[in-house]
């Protein structure tokens, strides 16, 4: 079911769009019509609709529509305009969703404006959620992940990566990738971002990164393309902190037994079994 809210201010045109949305069907529109000043600015804060379609004859709907947006209307908004092409430019711009020309209405039309603004919303706002879920995934890991650009300048890095690099954000963005990798980590990283982009295929590599402060950072790199209508626009890159071996204590202490306490520890009867 989509709920449509209708802003009526066609004065009875012979085209109005409350008599044609009133021949959609039942089971899948809800058509909620309003005309009052008071009442339009309620509906618009009211948020219950799916979307919004503005139907003035007075020629005063780019200011309905700047006064929705101005209360916190969210929902797309579709324009029906006049005849002219500059009105809807002026729609598009001003944040229509749509424009419909008035003398060009029909019930298909209408139905299949609303249907296509109704999806279009709906995707834009589960990409809108996607990207607010990675922004904080990428905010919280305590690996370092950057992306760059295919001439190598860093485009942006998360909070763990500035810093174990030693880092601000503003110091970070625009510098080249080579800045932070050890010289004998270079002609790998080189390698591997030219095969990976030829064969568009991700690459582990184990390399070597270094801080501001000249620190050499052992890490496990993974990089794959990131995509743009099928060609690649960046390299995203997730380094993994190669955590240095550390030897047990107790190690040490038993290697430091020396023969002489050893043959201490072995008694006669012990000896003499070993003997036989």
């Amino acid at each position: 079911m989509i709920t449509i809210l209708l802003i009526d201010h066609s004065l009875d045109h012979e085209r109005s769009l409350r008599n044609l949305l009133s021949a959609l069907p039942a089971d899948q529109f809800q058509v909620n019509a309003c005309s009052g000043y008071h009442a339009i600015l309620e509906e618009f804060r009211s948020q219950t609709a799916d979307i919004c379609v503005i139907d003035s004859g007075t020629g005063n709907g780019l200011k309905l529509l700047a006064q929705a947006r101005s209360v916190g209307l969210t929902a797309p908004i579709v324009l029906v305009t006049g005849n002219d092409a500059s009105e809807v430019v002026a729609g598009i711009r001003n944040g229509a969703a749509d424009c419909l020309v008035r003398d060009r209405l029909t019930r298909a039309s209408i139905e299949r404006s609303i249907c296509c603004v109704v999806e279009q919303a709906h995707s834009a706002a589960l990409q809108a959620e996607r990207e607010r879920r990675y922004l904080a995934l990428f905010d919280s890991l305590e690996e370092i992940i950057y992306t760059h650009d295919l001439s190598g300048h860093i485009t942006s890095m998360n909070p763990a990566g500035l810093c174990l690099l030693g880092y601000s954000q503003p110091e970070i963005l625009g510098m080249e990738v080579s800045a932070i990798v050890a010289a004998v980590s270079k002609p790998l990283i080189s390698r591997s971002t030219n095969l990976m982009l030829d064969a568009q295929t991700r690459t582990m590599n184990e390399v070597r990164l270094v801080t501001k402060s000249g620190k050499s950072l052992p890490v496990k790199m993974n990089a794959h393309p990131i995509y743009q209508h099928g060609e690649p626009i960046e390299v995203q890159v997730l380094a993994r902190v190669i955590e240095p071996r550390t030897l047990y204590p107790n190690i040490l202490s038993h290697s430091s037994i020396t023969a002489n306490s050893y043959r201490q520890q072995i008694t006669p009867g012990t000896a003499k079994a070993r003997a036989s």
